[in-house]
């Protein structure tokens, strides 16, 4: 799969650094209080989990002790509790609502925000076959015999792989792709993930800084949607099929040959395992863990994680014998009233 190597977050090719931060710069954007300043100079952004040199974490109730960073913004009455590995603590009401205010700073994506004096030149193989009317942006790769369909849009710096097809009126940005992908028309890759938090004069925004990175051989049907990710990438992998009006949210991960049928709908940071297998409109909560080989019916409503080799059904989704059970115990039921 292209793009999994280590490289600098965000990634380089889709968003540009816009400035750094002090501890004091920080506190002035967003009303925190700075109750210790190591003077670390704030240069990235990461989850509290990951952290790094350079990095502004949040983490609102400090369950877990957060990784070493440059700063972190906690809630107010918290700072107590952060271990002295943390360079720069903040305190404020709201750490996820400040968190947001000064990412926005730090960076902006390239393709939504272009540079008029950006002249980097797409890198189009001399075999790949692009529309008239299709839009490759600065920066973009386009792999030997890859067909890119009219009035499609490939955005700053993404990178498709050799022998893919992108259909006609597809946009892809803040992505890479391997080789062989098939994208459908009017599909979406790449946009920013639903991420929001409450603030005074309405919901705000968090920046969607990670990417949608698609391995090898990979469809995705017509009007579906993968969302790139907040702080870590969306991954697709090899040999997956989505059909058509389908959405993967923000943070998911999914294995080898997963397959969704048409309007299955994957909430954020899901993360499902090889070979699963879910059935047309399966809807999932957020957060879950589905093992591999799981078969979800069509229509399950996912609350919950999903053990490997399960098989489920209904809503609130449960093993599926059981549901098929009690639907027909319940169709006897009603016979017998008549």
């Amino acid at each position: 799969m292209p793009g999994l190597f280590r490289m600098p977050f965000p990634d380089p090719r889709f968003f540009r650094a816009e400035r750094t931060l002090t501890a004091t710069q920080a506190a002035e954007l967003a009303c925190a209080h700075v109750v210790r300043d190591a003077g670390d100079v704030i240069t990235t952004v990461a989850d509290a989990a990951s952290g790094g040199e350079g990095a502004l974490t949040f983490d609102e109730k400090l369950k877990v002790e957060p990784a070493a960073c440059a700063a972190i913004l906690v809630g107010t009455g918290q700072a107590e509790n952060v271990p002295p590995s943390i360079g720069t603590v903040l305190e404020v009401q709201s750490p996820r609502l400040a968190f947001a205010q000064m990412a926005a700073t730090l960076f902006s994506s390239r393709f939504e925000r272009p540079d008029p004096t950006d002249n980097q030149q797409p890198d189009i193989d001399p075999t790949a076959m692009v529309h008239p009317s299709a839009v490759v942006s600065p920066a973009a790769r386009i792999g030997a015999n890859a067909v890119i369909s009219a009035s499609a849009v490939i955005g700053h710096g993404v990178e498709i792989g050799a022998e893919c097809f992108i259909g006609a009126g597809a946009s892809i940005t803040h992505a890479t792709l391997g080789e062989g992908c098939r994208i459908s028309a009017g599909a979406r890759i790449g946009e920013s993930g639903f991420g929001y938090v409450p603030g005074a004069a309405g919901p705000v925004l968090i920046p969607q800084f990670g990417a949608v990175r698609i391995g090898r051989q990979v469809d995705i049907g017509a009007n579906s949607a993968v969302d790139r990710g907040m702080l870590a990438d969306t991954t697709i992998g090899d040999l997956c099929k989505i059909d058509n009006l389908c959405q993967i949210g923000h943070n998911c991960q999914l294995g080898v040959a997963v397959i969704a049928a048409s309007l299955t709908g994957i909430s954020g940071s899901c993360t499902i395992g090889d070979g699963v297998m879910m059935g047309g409109q399966v809807g999932m909560a957020d957060h879950l863990n589905i093992g591999s080989g799981a078969i979800l019916a069509a229509r399950s409503g996912v609350m919950k994680d999903v053990e490997a080799g399960a098989k489920i059904g209904g809503f609130p989704a449960k093993p599926l014998r059981q549901w098929m059970k009690e639907q027909a115990r319940l169709s006897r039921m009603l016979s017998e009233d008549k």
